[in-house]
């Protein structure tokens, strides 16, 4: 192994705060961060412990690393991760010289001794350490290392969740819901992974990414839905939108091309999906976006939205799909706050002006809302196969751009790359991005 091994530093340093556990402290914390070190009930789903990733993508022994940059028995000298000092209440619990993880995000050294009242604050720090710290190999791409729901509810109850002022969303497109229908229907192209590929799960894992991150709402530029879907599919998805109703994460949205399509399905085992989209919506699982500005989550940013063919979800089946020019969208006024637009067409400068559906340029010039980023659906292919920075780009008069993907591998630049949703955390004039897989 090299020097600065993440994975091995966080493994030693964290054993030795685990070693460090005095009886009375509380049971819950001694469980998390078992859990994180060698498995246990508050790990996520889809995480590896610590423990277990060391033996699988580190090709070294712990024993080894201690010994070049340690004192044998542990890792002293630490310069993949930052450590400190136990605090003062803690250092009766831990051994002379040793130093604990500091969590990434706050700055703040783990606790040792834990009690019943301070778990919650405990635990939220501890879920900030990363799913699959840098090793030898590399990663799986999981984001999320402790259970999502217990962290949300540390982070609510500890007063560690987003800021009041920022903002963060999940980006989320094209998840095709019932996709792999295709297989029995024999409608539309199908990748011949298809069989691979399950549209609920990929809910499942957004959800969890969502709650997990702790974001404050999840936005989706459109086709939600595939041509086809089943009912159980559709049963399946409203779980986890529920789940994210219950959880305090609202959903955005705005009508993709084959979400229209999915009204009049042609399969017998297909149902109506815009009816169920409408129930949605009615339901408040999920809020659609216009041309009005849609306060998110109830904080400064405004969202906006135009459908696929400007059809909005009330007059899909009303008339065809149409292409539409700039000059006929009027958007209502912002508040002072961020404003976003979301669409879901092929967009100039991305596509050049032959290629594509919207002029963006001449869309954003006649624009008397000034929009701080746009976040576009339906591409499904990022330029030039660059997964992490094709699909991301620049309106003629600055404006970020950005597209994320399709939510489930249904095209055959992924054949072998894992789908794609984008955080974005908008803090005053920033906004910063942070690609998660799926």
């Amino acid at each position: 192994m090299s020097a600065g091994n993440e994975l091995t530093e966080f493994y030693d340093c964290l054993a030795v705060l685990y070693q460090s556990l005095p009886p009375e402290a509380d049971s819950e914390w001694q469980e998390a961060v078992k859990s994180v070190l060698y498995g246990g009930e508050l790990l996520a789903d889809e995480a590896s412990c610590y423990g277990a990733q060391q033996k699988d993508r580190n090709r070294g022994k712990r024993e080894e690393y201690a010994q070049r940059h340690g004192n044998g028995n542990r890792v002293t000298e630490f310069s993949a991760i930052t450590v400190a000092e136990p605090r003062e209440s803690d250092r009766r619990y831990v051994p002379s010289g040793a130093k604990l993880p500091v969590a990434p995000e706050s700055g703040e050294v783990l606790p040792v001794k834990v009690t019943s009242e301070g778990v919650d604050q405990a635990i939220a720090l501890l879920a900030e350490l990363p799913a699959e710290p840098a090793a030898d190999t590399p990663c799986t791409g999981v984001d999320v290392l402790l259970d999502p729901e217990r962290i949300q509810r540390a982070r609510r109850h500890a007063g560690t969740g987003t800021g009041r002022d920022e903002t963060t969303i999940l980006f989320v497109s094209d998840t095709h819901l019932g996709y792999e229908n295709r297989v029995k229907t024999g409608s539309g192209k199908t990748v011949s992974w298809a069989s691979e590929i399950s549209s609920v799960k990929t809910f499942k894992h957004i959800a969890r990414i969502a709650v997990g991150r702790d974001v404050d709402a999840v936005v989706h530029t459109g086709d939600i839905l595939d041509h086809e879907v089943d009912q159980a599919t559709l049963d399946g998805a409203e779980s986890f939108l529920a789940g994210l109703s219950n959880f305090g994460v609202p959903v955005y949205c705005i009508i993709g091309s084959h979400d229209h399509d999915s009204a009049n399905p042609k399969h017998p085992g297909s149902v109506d999906g815009v009816a169920w989209l409408k129930t949605q919506v009615m339901d408040g699982r999920l809020t659609k976006l216009s041309t009005s500005p849609t306060p998110v989550a109830g904080g400064p940013i405004d969202a906006y939205g135009i459908s696929a063919g400007n059809v909005g979800i009330d007059d899909v089946g009303k008339f065809y799909s149409r292409e539409w020019e700039p000059s006929e969208i009027a958007f209502g006024t912002a508040s002072p706050g961020p404003n976003i637009l979301c669409l879901h067409d092929g967009v100039t400068p991305y596509r050049s002006r032959s290629d594509a559906d919207v002029d963006l340029d001449e869309l954003l010039a006649k624009s008397r809302v000034s929009f701080d980023c746009v976040l576009v659906g339906d591409e499904h292919r990022p330029r030039d196969e660059e997964f992490y920075g094709g699909y991301t780009f620049e309106s003629d008069d600055g404006t970020p751009v950005l597209y994320t993907g399709p939510s489930a591998r249904i095209s055959y630049g992924y054949r072998d790359h894992d789908a794609i949703v984008t955080e974005l955390t908008f803090k005053e004039d920033l906004v910063a991005l942070k690609r998660h897989t799926l």
